[in-house]
This record gives structure tokens, sequence and C-alpha cells, in this order.
């Protein structure tokens, strides 16, 4: 898959195409299997990605909490 339909699905999914743009697309995909097939794939990831749920370890927390109360200190 090229990086411009990997694009053009991605600005697809999250809105980011004016209403010609939208249309021309699904005009597009409707006539390609294929490209149907990746785009429903990349559909199922981009909503599984969506429902993640990201504990940071207590040791993270501290040091972003560190770092931006003192933003001069380097933590490493």
């Amino acid at each position: 898959m090229s990086l411009l339909i990997l694009e053009s699905m991605l600005r697809f999914l999250y809105n980011d195409m004016s209403a010609v743009e939208h249309a021309d697309f699904l005009m597009g995909i409707e006539n390609n299997p294929a490209m149907m097939e990746q785009f429903t794939m990349l559909k199922q990831g981009v909503e599984a990605l969506g429902r993640l749920t990201l504990n940071p370890a207590d040791e993270t927390l501290r040091s972003i909490i560190s770092y931006a109360s003192n933003p001069s200190e380097t933590i490493l």
C-alpha cells in the first residue's frame, strides 16, 4: 500500500477531509476490493486504539511531575 493511500485512509478515519475528498475516497474504495480490505483492517486497528487504557508506572508519573516542577534539571 502506498504512503499516499495510507494517509488518505487515516485522514478519512479521523474526519480530516473536505466533503469532496470524502466522497471521492468512498467512491474509490468501494470500487477496489483490495483497498477496501486494507481500509477495513486499518479501521479495526484505529478502533482498537481508541479502546486502550494506559496506566503508566508510578515511577514514570513521579519523573514527569518532577520534571514539570523543575524543567531546568535533566532527569535520566
